[in-house]
């Protein structure tokens, strides 16, 4: 029987590294011995400790000035550097991804999250209304959210994505109206009939679309509006009264027949209209998110994001059913990924087979692949300040972000389409849409990239980093498996740790093992050395392993 009932014991390397594969982009030897030695209570309390930044925005490459806000370590805001606007959206990519990687807490992995659930394209308005999109998230990544719900409704960027700035009375544009049932908040469900569904019907959709009439982006004057002192203070669209439609909306028996009453507006200030505008929001997010189904159709999707594709009837019943039920309570997030983090279930504890089908078990993003490639190795990323054209431009934007993310099907904040990247929505396949006959070479490719100092003008220096992280490199076969230790979900067997050793490092037996040792002991490991040379092709190997392309 699935279950939610909390693990016992401290968790020990297998599982603090299931963990941290999961909930953060930041995994290392030291950080899966230091969650060995934890709880699962005392590893939330930890990942729900969020970190300083190394920069709390992108700066500026030849001014050293920021890009989005005046800062208070780097000054004002420089709006004179003439840099073209596709750049900057790819630099505040790289900007994030750099955070990402650095993150020792839930929240990049969270934010990402939202990211997934309520979608738009770093495309849609210039770097700056981006910048505040994401914050958004990020501000709400463990929070309410319910509030972030209402929040992300009036967000510049996504009222402008799905169109909702041509919502007014006099015509009524459903776009907005339409994802926010089907794709952020409560889904679909089986269609009944012709314009109906489970979850709602095409005059919801209608209904919905007039109550979300009236809205607008912020096109100038970026911080005129915002989400007020509790909620951060991020910049937001705002409320036309003209063209807000202030008559009577009633839906359907999929909401109990629930009706947004008429609002007279004979006699009112424009601070009135617009306050009942708010009101109007508030309340039509309230009315989706009291039906019971919203809170399982956000619990599936954490589900899937961060534990399995797989749901099976029991797990619907003994997790996601009472899971939602923690979620519906005040729409808390810290509560409910706790919840489902703490969870046997999650650690694969809950029934007589403890690897089967969860720890392994999810094909990694690519954005994983990435940045957990580089925080194992804690890979030498050109310092943004003291070498920001190589960082933003050579390493993030034309390196990892080109060559690696987007060839491999993630190209980070531009989904293909509003319902986001196929492998969280398209069932029943889900993550494993990451790997396929197009995304394997680029996938692959990233060894041989980490390893090309020219394109990423960095050098990582392999015998180094086993220096750092293996007991003894003298041994092929200590080497082999504590490397794996670190790079795979699963111990690996006699015969994998063999086939590493022996075929990769000591080329089929060319080498001897009392040879490897002696070159170990001899050799200056320089950028150029034998050792150096030797361990590349094992690091493309492990790279390559089907047990590393895993969570």
């Amino acid at each position: 029987m699935a279950s939610l009932l909390p693990l016992s014991g401290n968790l020990g390397k297998r599982l603090a590294k299931h963990l941290l594969r999961r909930a953060s982009y930041n995994v290392s030897k030291t950080r899966i011995e230091e969650f060995s030695n934890y709880t699962v209570t005392q590893a939330m309390a930890k990942l729900l400790d969020f970190p300083a930044k190394n920069l709390i925005q992108p700066i500026h490459y030849d001014t050293g000035s920021p890009w989005i806000n005046d800062d208070p370590i780097y000054g004002p805001v420089d709006n004179t550097h003439g840099s073209g606007q596709v750049k900057l959206n790819n630099y505040l990519a790289g900007w994030w991804m750099d955070e990402a990687k650095r993150d020792t807490s839930l929240r990049a992995k969270m934010t990402y999250f939202l990211f997934t659930d309520f979608t738009t394209s770093i495309r849609t308005l210039n770097n700056e209304f981006h910048y505040d999109y994401l914050m958004l998230l990020e501000f709400f990544c463990v929070g309410d959210w319910k509030e972030f719900a209402y929040q992300m409704t009036k967000n510049n960027v996504m009222l402008k994505f799905l169109n909702n700035n041509e919502n007014i009375n006099t015509n009524p544009n459903e776009n907005f109206a339409r994802e926010i049932l089907e794709l952020f908040t409560i889904g679909k469900g089986p269609q009944v009939a012709i314009g109906d569904y489970t979850n709602y019907t095409e005059s919801d959709i209608e209904q919905a679309a007039r109550a979300l009439t009236g809205w607008n982006y912020t096109k100038n004057n970026r911080g005129d509006y915002d989400s007020g002192d509790a909620f951060g203070n991020i910049p937001c669209g705002y409320a036309i009264p003209n063209k807000h439609d202030f008559g009577e909306k009633e839906f359907s028996n999929r909401f109990n027949n629930y009706v947004i009453e008429a609002w007279d507006t004979t006699g009112k200030t424009e601070t009135e209209k617009i306050e009942r505008i708010h009101a109007e929001l508030k309340e039509f997010i309230a009315m989706v998110l009291d039906q019971a189904e919203t809170a399982k159709f956000i619990c599936r999707k954490l589900y899937r994001a961060f534990v399995s594709r797989n749901i099976t009837q029991e797990i619907e019943d003994d997790i996601i059913i009472p899971l939602a039920s923690t979620f519906r309570a005040n729409y808390n997030l810290e509560e409910t990924i706790t919840q489902l983090f703490q969870s046997q279930h999650f650690y694969d504890k809950d029934d007589s087979d403890n690897s089967d089908e969860i720890i392994g078990g999810l094909i990694k993003s690519p954005l994983d692949l990435t940045l957990q490639s580089l925080s194992i190795t804690d890979y030498p990323v050109p310092d943004a300040i003291t070498d920001g054209r190589n960082h933003y431009l050579k390493f993030y934007y034309k390196g990892l972000g080109d060559k690696v993310l987007t060839a491999s099907g993630q190209d980070i904040f531009r989904p293909p389409s509003v319902a986001g990247f196929p492998p969280t929505y398209e069932a029943p396949d889900y993550d494993k849409f990451w790997f396929n006959t197009s995304t394997i070479i680029p996938r692959y490719d990233l060894a041989n990239l980490l390893l090309d100092k020219n394109t990423l003008k960095a050098t990582f220096n392999i015998s180094e980093f086993v220096r750092n992280n293996v007991s003894d490199p003298t041994n092929p076969e200590t080497l082999v498996s504590e490397l794996a230790a670190i790079f795979f979900p699963e111990a690996i067997d006699a015969a994998r740790i063999n086939y590493f050793a022996t075929e990769i490092l000591l080329e089929g037996g060319s080498i001897s093992p009392i040879t490897w040792a002696n070159e170990w002991t001899t050799d200056n490991m320089n950028a150029n050395s034998g050792i150096e040379e030797a361990l590349k092709p094992l690091f493309r190997a492990f790279i390559w392993a089907q047990e590393f392309q895993t969570n």
